[in-house]
């Protein structure tokens, strides 16, 4: 760690790292989407590329990365969301604390 870095704060406490400008979560959709779109065919990916943007920023709708990896954690099936959540239990394992 440099002595310049070690005094950078982020601005807000829900402050994301960026790439490009956007959050890791868009990057992770954008970037597979923009190679596939110059590399292999532009008339297929350049439109899923405007959807996935469009879709991301509609069910963003301003809030953080948490709200979409809270989403796709009771929306998608275990199988698919044992890659990207390891320590939490199955959706349906879990029970409403009130």
């Amino acid at each position: 760690m440099n002595a310049a870095s070690r005094y950078q704060f982020p601005t807000t406490l829900t402050h994301q790292r960026r790439f490009c400008g956007l959050t890791m979560d868009e990057v992770v959709v954008y970037l597979p989407l923009i190679g596939c779109a110059i590399f292999v065919n532009t008339w297929i990916f350049a439109p899923a590329l405007a959807v996935a943007f469009v879709g991301l920023r509609r069910l963003k709708q301003g809030k953080g990365s948490s709200y979409l990896l809270g989403l796709a954690y009771w929306c998608l099936p275990t199988s698919i969301m044992r890659f990207f959540i390891t320590v939490l239990p199955e959706s349906f394992k879990r029970y409403w604390i009130a």
